[in-house]
């Protein structure tokens, strides 16, 4: 059977296919198109390679509460905090010196930013990812959520400096401890000395807001986590890891008989003072600290323009705001040899 051969005068990047290639199909298929869809075809097994790439997990909700109740015109979400002061003390029958109480009360204002991306493709490649059975569409809307949903954790962990939004990582209210000097892989660093430290940790949130807070979640460097997920803690029990015996005894865990949340989140590898590696202790729970999604990823209606279809598409983002910093520090490492 005879061949045609073609070449390319444009790139079809969604196809991995460049001008100037070539492509040979038997002439018994009688359109350009379909010959290119045929020899698509033979390149099944490569394919879902391509469109199987990985990425970073999207994983900020796991550790930040999502307040999406508020409607979606407010730009910024206002509340009231206030704290108030009085002590009793013993009274004749008769005193008119009873003591008051003196309160104060401030107003702050959390902001909320507007964001937005889009995607675009041609009626000619709507038609060939038709015939191909590539849904363009679908694939380049998946691809625009994706890229809203990194801009969301991004925000989430960090802020937005331009917007006066902070993060969950480098909020300027929660304390930063960066004192530590300990070498985890240093000559004559035991796992005691290691999970002590880190227990010290976890009682210094405690000891700061006077036991109003009892941390229940760490968030690590993914190399420390990791460091303490692999170290065999022979100095408590031969087939247990300094990351088993940690969970097992912490503050938390042996006041509530509830396992600590301890997870890695490689945004804290060099995320501290100096480049140190930073580690987060605090007490997760919705009144401590909150992100405001009164708008997660949505299309709109799609846009003719000329031979192209444009989507819009919008949401609505804050950074975290810690209503009790004191439920939370921040601790930065000495590196590690």
């Amino acid at each position: 059977m005879a061949k045609i051969t073609i070449t390319l005068d444009q790139d079809i990047p969604h196809l991995g296919l460049s001008a100037g290639q070539t492509v040979v199909y038997d002439d018994a298929i009688r359109t350009a198109d379909d010959g290119l869809g045929f020899y698509i075809s033979q390149l099944a097994a490569v394919e879902p390679r391509i469109y199987e790439t990985k990425y970073p997990n999207i994983n900020f909700q796991e550790l930040i509460p999502v307040n999406s109740s508020i409607p979606e015109w407010a730009d910024s979400v206002p509340y009231i905090s206030y704290d108030a002061v009085t002590l009793g003390k013993f009274i004749g029958a008769n005193a008119d010196d009873l003591p008051n109480v003196a309160m104060k009360a401030k107003k702050d204002n959390v902001p909320v930013g507007y964001a937005g991306n889009s995607f675009e493709y041609s009626l000619d490649e709507l038609r060939k990812s038709q015939q191909l059975r590539m849904p363009i569409d679908i694939t380049l809307a998946t691809a625009a959520r994706r890229g809203a949903e990194e801009h969301m954790q991004r925000v989430a962990y960090f802020g937005d400096a331009d917007r006066n939004m902070y993060g969950l990582f480098n909020h300027p209210n929660v304390t930063v401890d960066a004192t530590s000097t300990l070498d985890w892989k240093g000559s004559g660093v035991t796992g005691k000395k290691i999970l002590d430290e880190i227990n010290g940790w976890i009682g210094d949130v405690w000891n700061q807001s006077k036991g109003v807070h009892v941390p229940n979640t760490m968030v690590l460097a993914a190399n420390r986590w990791t460091f303490l997920a692999t170290t065999m803690a022979t100095e408590y029990a031969p087939d247990k890891t300094l990351l088993e015996i940690l969970q097992a005894q912490n503050m938390y865990t042996r006041m509530t008989g509830q396992p600590m949340t301890i997870v890695p989140r490689f945004q804290l590898d060099g995320a501290g003072t100096s480049g140190k590696d930073r580690v987060l202790i605090y007490e997760k729970n919705a009144d401590n600290l909150v992100m405001y999604i009164p708008m997660f990823w949505r299309s709109t209606a799609p846009q003719p323009r000329n031979l192209k279809i444009k989507v819009p598409a919008e949401y609505k983002v804050s950074g975290t705001e810690f209503r009790y910093p004191m439920s939370a520090a921040y601790f930065d490492l000495a590196a590690m040899s």
